[in-house]
């Protein structure tokens, strides 16, 4: 999974990178000589809400990646900027990861996430035309995640536990395309990390699959998407 990751950072470099390129590129079918229309000025905006789409991949412990397998992410938030980029916000972020069939046979389990944060982050404009927006921000806050359709083989014997909560840290890096100066859609990706250990035994899985006694390091997972960008109550500065 490591190796995903350092994909999914190249192909947003490349992305950059080539627009960059042929925004330059002079038309070999243009027959006429015409100016190159000016860069777009750059715009900052006090109030920007922003929705994300995702799928999360399991990266670790070993026993929540044997486990699960990512569904969706919908993240949403409203940042407010500070000084020319640089925002604080707060986000909410709905989640789902299931147990399938190709994972543990004859077990079809959930498990729901649900996250609240406060974030804090900038926004660059990265290339001559400013039509597009390098976003990176990192976001703290509580996890509030629920188990259901977890079951045990003995029908006398309970999962231990339902769910959980616990704090949770996630980086997240956005490219937005700028249609109009103040909306934009791109790719998003973030790297969620959940400060609880996953736990096999607690939800009877040792009664379905073979599991290791080891199961330190927290809950961890990427995720992959698109997002949107909309920014209003235009700021001005010197």
């Amino acid at each position: 999974m490591r190796k995903h990751c350092i994909y999914l950072l190249f192909l947003l470099f490349v992305l950059v990178s080539y627009t960059s390129i042929a925004q330059d590129e002079p038309d070999q079918f243009e027959t006429k000589i015409i100016e190159e229309s000016p860069p777009r000025q750059k715009q900052y905006y006090l109030f920007s809400p922003r929705v994300s789409v995702t799928v999360p991949h399991p990266m670790g412990n070993q026993s929540f990646k044997k486990s699960f397998v990512g569904i969706y992410e919908v993240n949403a938030g409203l940042n407010v900027m500070i000084y020319k980029g640089l925002f604080v916000g707060g986000a909410f972020k709905n989640g789902l990861l299931k147990i399938t069939e190709n994972k543990i046979p004859d077990l079809n389990a959930d498990m729901a996430i649900n996250n609240a944060a406060i974030k804090i982050g900038s926004d660059f404009y990265v290339n001559s035309k400013n039509t597009m927006l390098l976003s990176a921000a990192l976001s703290v806050g509580q996890n509030n995640t629920k188990y259901s359709s977890f079951k045990c083989k003995s029908l006398n014997q309970h999962p231990i536990i339902k769910g959980f909560k616990s704090s949770y840290f996630e980086p997240e890096v956005n490219l937005f395309f700028l249609t109009e100066a103040n909306f934009g859609i791109g790719a998003t990706l973030t790297y969620s990390v959940i400060k609880r250990n996953f736990d096999p035994y607690e939800l009877c899985l040792d009664e379905w699959a073979q599991f290791g006694k080891d199961n330190s390091g927290p809950i961890r997972y990427i995720s992959f998407g698109f997002g949107f960008y909309y920014g209003f109550s235009k700021k001005a500065y010197n």
